[in-house]
């Protein structure tokens, strides 16, 4: 349909009330200058009549102004209008898998969802692109290390080739830790000798990238629950959430992990999960229900949420002891994709900070549903590490720089501050980000939020 800007004076009088709703505030196709805003969803009017997510793409564009891929690659087959021409493509036989680019396009996505922020007819585009992956793999293209990947989990219950009996070795020498652990023991025999002798509320279910690699966000986690009186427990049986493999295409692989885990915490009987790990918090929060038809039965939390409304319900106080109020350490805070724009958890993780006494948050210039991905996600840092770093690379150098910036309109003074800290709740951010700021001798130090908060005092 025509632009209403567009359409002589007699033209416009024709149309109805509804026609002219769907066009009333379109002047321009493309990008915008900021490249932040879209038009109204309601006024694009043919798009929303056809079925097909890709089908409904009207190439405006405006997907390609906030793709971190694209930015980098500049190649129209890595952002959201240009899959969404292959995949008609291939809906109309024009093409097939094997075509040259289609797989490193397919896979390259960093399935971050800016793209799905910013679309005028609302495509879920990261939906589309993970069913594109799904029909891929199904068609017999399967990246070499995603198969590796693939065998490990099968077979290890974790994608990173650590035997499974080793999942929490990390807890010894913490002894929040320990104790966690065995009163789960404790917790799963007696309920399967049918003689259960006490209930617990708080579950922390720890993920395959936390209890094998980067443990100091495990220990630092269990540090702070016990520190704020939560007798949790561990899941003395968990084994990997399957969210690598979901986000890579391999979703009908992951059905004998979605319903071991569900049964899993469901026996134990706790009210509460949280996390650490974004990417597992959303799995089982996203995926879990729908993949099993059914509510899981219990709640689930990520620490970056569970903790402030834990502190607010128990009118408590959070002190950072290396640093005070008149002297706070600055930091500015990183929304990862899975706990941000999957979860839509943008002001907790802030409210938390703010909480902290001795630690001041700035802002970047792209937060919330528009922050930019760090680069690790949907497989990236997998199949292609470099990009991913480079990704990491551009935000952290976006962070430095707004950091400066609004610290000196704030103080008003000649003197440079940088921020010390870079914050996030995701390992996979902390990871990429940390990477890119040691190759970049960054004066940026990477931390996850968890880390913060395990030098912290509640009273």
């Amino acid at each position: 349909m025509a632009l209403l800007g567009g359409l002589k004076k007699e033209e416009r009088e024709k149309m109805s009330k509804e026609e002219k709703q769907y066009v009333k505030n379109i002047n321009t196709t493309g990008p915008p200058g900021s490249g932040l805003f879209s038009p109204q969803q309601e006024n694009l009017h043919d798009p929303l009549t056809l079925t097909d997510d890709f089908e409904r793409c009207i190439q405006c564009g405006y997907c390609r102004s906030v793709c971190r891929v694209y930015d980098i690659t500049y190649n129209e087959m890595d952002y959201a209008g240009g899959r969404n021409r292959i995949l008609k493509s291939l809906a109309n036989k024009e093409i097939k898998f094997d075509k040259e680019g289609i797989v490193d396009s397919i896979f390259r996505c960093m399935l971050c969802g800016n793209c799905r922020e910013v679309c005028p007819v609302g495509i879920d585009t990261v939906a589309v692109f993970q069913k594109f992956r799904k029909d891929a793999i199904n068609q017999g293209v399967l990246p070499k290390k995603l198969g590796i990947l693939d065998e490990r989990v099968a077979k290890l219950r974790n994608p990173y080739n650590e035997p499974p009996e080793t999942r929490f070795n990390w807890t010894k020498g913490c002894g929040a830790a320990e104790r966690a652990l065995q009163r789960g023991k404790e917790l799963l025999n007696s309920i399967r000798s049918g003689t259960p002798t006490k209930k617990y509320k708080v579950g922390y279910f720890v993920g395959c990238t936390s209890a094998f690699r980067n443990t100091e966000l495990a220990i630092a986690t269990s540090k702070i629950l016990e520190a704020l009186k939560i007798e949790f427990v561990f899941f003395p049986e968990e084994i990997c959430c399957g969210s690598v493999s979901y986000r890579t295409g391999l979703e009908d692989h992951i059905l004998d992990l979605v319903q071991h885990n569900t049964e899993m915490i469901r026996e134990s009987g706790v009210e509460d999960v949280v996390f650490s790990c974004s990417g597992c918090f959303s799995t089982l929060s996203l995926e879990y229900p729908r993949l099993l038809k059914e509510k899981l039965g219990f709640n689930l939390y990520h620490i970056a949420e569970y903790i402030p409304k834990f502190v607010n319900d128990h009118n408590l106080k959070i002190k950072y002891g290396k640093r005070t109020k008149e002297d706070p350490v600055l930091v500015t805070y990183h929304d990862p994709c899975h706990l941000g724009r999957y979860m839509s958890i943008y002001d907790p993780p802030r409210e938390l900070i703010n909480m902290i006494e001795g630690v001041k948050l700035v802002e970047m210039k792209h937060i919330k549903n528009m922050s930019r991905c760090c680069g690790a996600g949907g497989g990236v840092k997998t199949l292609y590490g470099e990009l991913a770093t480079t990704v990491a690379t551009n935000r952290l150098g976006e962070s430095t720089n707004c950091v400066e910036e609004l610290r000196k309109d704030r103080l008003k003074e000649a003197e440079e501050t940088n921020a010390e800290w870079m914050v996030s709740s995701c390992v996979f951010c902390k990871n990429n980000l940390y990477q890119a700021a040691n190759e970049s001798k960054s004066a940026l130090s990477v931390v996850d939020i968890s880390e913060i908060l395990e030098d912290c005092e509640f009273y």
